[in-house]
């Protein structure tokens, strides 16, 4: 059985995208508040990915948006620790 999104969830990663595109900064630092609440949860990926491979109607708007989103995680979340710690 294929994975499926809960809807408030769906629903919140949505209009995360959305407001990521806002010029705003009151706004901006919002989204940033959020990803960082939900890059607690592991589905959030999850989420990203179904918003791209199965809502085609918010695909396209959304993919810019996705790529500002991934940017902002990879500088709000620390990278994992090197494979060869011990070495």
């Amino acid at each position: 059985m294929d994975w499926q999104p809960d809807e408030q969830g769906l629903q919140q990663v949505l209009q995360l995208l959305k407001d990521s595109q806002s010029p705003n900064t009151a706004t901006q630092r919002v989204v940033q508040d959020k990803l960082k609440q939900l890059n607690q949860f592991p589905d959030f990926n999850n989420y990203l990915i179904f918003v791209l491979t199965r809502l085609k109607s918010e695909a396209e708007p959304a993919r810019s948006s996705l790529g500002e989103v991934e940017t902002e995680r990879m500088r709000v979340v620390p990278p994992p620790p090197p494979l060869n710690a011990s070495c």
